[in-house]
């Protein structure tokens, strides 16, 4: 039952990251597509147009981590692809054994990532922090990645809870 239920938010959580990595994704490349046709109007007008995005840069450089964490959690499914020698190998029995405890070292991992992104969370609340351009709160930045590398843990034991060895190989 606790593994069911395990498995259950694992697939929520996986899903909410896969959500968030494709639109967060999908607006960094329209953001800098954007700019980069903006800026081309903008010198071709000798400056007088600017229909370029406020904080573009910021904006793709903190969306590059929320994507990265988030599709690092969503990959987990099913276990990992493996480009392996020997461990392709081994007995059935050691294979699985060998996948749990990868999949353990990711949970620990992951585990110390959220610890340390909620201090930072709660250390750029405390100090009322924002980003240099567009004034977000780091304090919401920071929290998404925390709640992103929860959703990692989550996965991370689901698949040492139920890995077989069977990944997808490639031998």
């Amino acid at each position: 039952m606790l593994i069911s239920a395990i498995r259950r938010i694992a697939g929520w959580m996986e899903a909410a990251c896969l959500g968030i990595a494709a639109l967060c994704l999908l607006y960094m490349v329209f953001v800098v597509g954007f700019n980069v046709l903006a800026r081309i109007v903008f010198d071709a007008t000798d400056t007088a147009v600017n229909f370029m995005i406020p904080g573009a840069i910021e904006q793709v450089s903190y969306l590059l981590g929320i994507v990265a964490l988030a599709a690092l959690a969503a990959s987990l499914s099913g276990g990992m692809i493996a480009v392996d020698l020997l461990v392709g190998r081994f007995p059935p029995l050691l294979k699985a054994l060998v996948a749990r405890l990868w999949f353990v070292g990711i949970l620990a991992f992951a585990l110390v990532l959220v610890w340390l992104f909620w201090h930072e969370t709660q250390a750029t609340f405390a100090r009322s922090e924002e980003t240099q351009d567009l004034r977000i709160p780091m304090f919401l930045i920071y929290g998404l990645y925390t709640l992103e590398c929860l959703a990692l843990a989550v996965i991370a034991l689901r698949e040492a809870l139920t890995a077989d060895g069977h990944h997808a190989e490639l031998s």
